[in-house]
């Protein structure tokens, strides 16, 4: 049987990574901010000026992180509470897995379509970015976000 899947266009991607750098800008932080589609490859990439190069890849990785398990990767900790550390070990090891806030998914029905990913603040404010970001797809789609 073949799937059917929905993903974020260049455009939505364009409209979320100029959200995210609106919020950058108001919270006075600069961040490179990456935008992925269902399969986690990359759409768009935006690197504010002087935000250190090793953000470019994180913000990536946490856009890849969160579209492929379709949940934000601030959301891990919880998620491995309780896990033996072999895991824990296991799961950081991985290339391009990533373990902490930043990495939000646009949810369509519950699926995710895409994912928004920052780097560059504090990890708090780069959830707050990737979070604008998905807003904007969300509201410009008029979907329920939560899934």
């Amino acid at each position: 049987m073949l799937l059917d899947r929905k993903s974020l266009s260049l455009q939505l991607a364009m409209e979320a990574s100029q959200a995210a750098l609106d919020r950058a800008r108001e919270l006075g932080i600069r961040v490179s901010i990456a935008v992925c589609d269902a399969g986690g490859h990359l759409i768009h990439l935006a690197h504010m000026d002087g935000v250190p190069a090793h953000t470019r890849e994180i913000a990536i990785d946490k856009a890849y992180t969160s579209a492929c398990f379709g949940f934000s990767t601030s959301l891990w900790a919880a998620r491995l509470d309780g896990m033996s550390r072999m895991v824990l070990e296991g799961l950081a090891s991985r290339p391009r897995m990533i373990l902490f806030g930043g990495g939000v998914p646009v949810l369509v029905d519950g699926c995710a379509v895409g994912a928004v990913g920052v780097s560059g603040g504090s990890e708090l404010e780069d959830v707050v970015c990737a979070e604008a970001g998905v807003q904007q797809v969300v509201d410009r789609l008029g979907v329920d976000a939560r899934g």
